[in-house]
């Protein structure tokens, strides 16, 4: 697919703006930084032309489809960060929220998503991430069945789910990455890889990409340094803790091999690329027009 967004050889490509909220604690704090409509316009200038889609709190899609325009920006695939009951929210109303959002993209003209579930403070992966802690059979039921549920409430707005791997959360590991997808079926469930917080959990992130590239539509690119991950293993490092030590770097300017990561999508991949530095070593504004010129340079590998 060629469009607005994508020269011939190129990636359709967007900004998850996180940069903007991120804490000198390692964390995020969503009511940092600039109002929305002041953010759109900051990611415009950067020279991004999508942005991922979210719809902010007491706004309607009228009012977000015209802060869009207003900004130069057209909508990329949001998230959906799946609370659970030990977040003090049953199922039932996680399920709920699901369907909104879904609807929200669907009305934005979206038809992926990434899915994840929630990361909070005090969660065991938070305080040993990376390492699939305190791993159970019965909590991996009731995850597996959250995602089949929201994946197919999803469908049925029109949207597809993508599994989105992330560090801190109950769907960390390649391990269970593969269970989901591989019991899951594919055309109800997609893959939404992130290159960093799969590297951060040691997995074979080009293998994972090539064994289900024709289940990716969606892909956050962020790079980190490896060096900085495997100190802080060894050191038992939290995951702020390995944040604020300097993990995440723009693209481009870490030790990921993301031309080979992106290489195993294939020539005919036509999906989205979603750049996201969750704690930048730019200050905000400079690190998304870094991300936008390492990401407008890219180009397919050759059939």
């Amino acid at each position: 697919m060629t469009d607005f967004l994508s020269t011939p050889g190129g990636y359709r490509f967007a900004l998850n703006p996180i940069q903007w909220f991120a804490t000198a604690d390692g964390w995020l704090d969503p009511t940092k930084g600039p109002t929305p409509q002041e953010l759109l316009k900051e990611i415009a200038r950067s020279g991004f032309h999508a942005v991922h889609a979210q719809v902010p709190a007491g706004w309607t899609i009228g009012e977000y489809k015209s802060a869009l325009q207003d900004a130069g920006l057209k909508p990329a695939p949001g998230y959906l960060s799946m609370a659970l009951p030990e977040h003090g929210v049953e199922i039932e109303a996680a399920l709920e929220t699901a369907r909104t959002s879904a609807a929200q993209q669907a009305e934005l003209g979206l038809t992926d998503m990434f899915i994840a579930t929630r990361m909070t403070k005090d969660a065991p992966r938070v305080k040993r991430p990376g390492v699939g802690a305190e791993f159970d059979e019965a909590k991996f039921a009731m995850i597996f069945d959250l995602v089949d549920r929201a994946s197919a409430i999803l469908n049925e707005e029109g949207v597809k789910a993508a599994l989105h791997p992330h560090i801190g959360t109950w769907i960390e590991t390649e391990t269970e990455t593969r269970r989901l997808l591989d019991n899951i079926s594919a055309n109800q469930l997609g893959f939404g890889p992130d290159t960093g917080h799969l590297s951060w959990a040691g997995a074979d992130v080009i293998g994972l990409i090539k064994d289900y590239r024709d289940r990716t539509r969606v892909m956050h690119v962020k790079d980190c340094r490896l060096q900085v991950r495997d100190a802080a293993k060894a050191a038992g490092k939290t995951y702020q803790q390995t944040v604020v030590s300097g993990l995440w770097a723009e693209p481009g300017s870490g030790e990921l091999d993301l031309a080979g990561m992106l290489a195993a999508l294939g020539s005919d991949f036509d999906g989205w690329l979603i750049a996201e530095v969750d704690f930048p070593t730019l200050p905000p504004f400079e690190c998304a027009k870094a991300s936008a010129e390492w990401l407008s340079k890219l180009r397919r590998p050759a059939h």
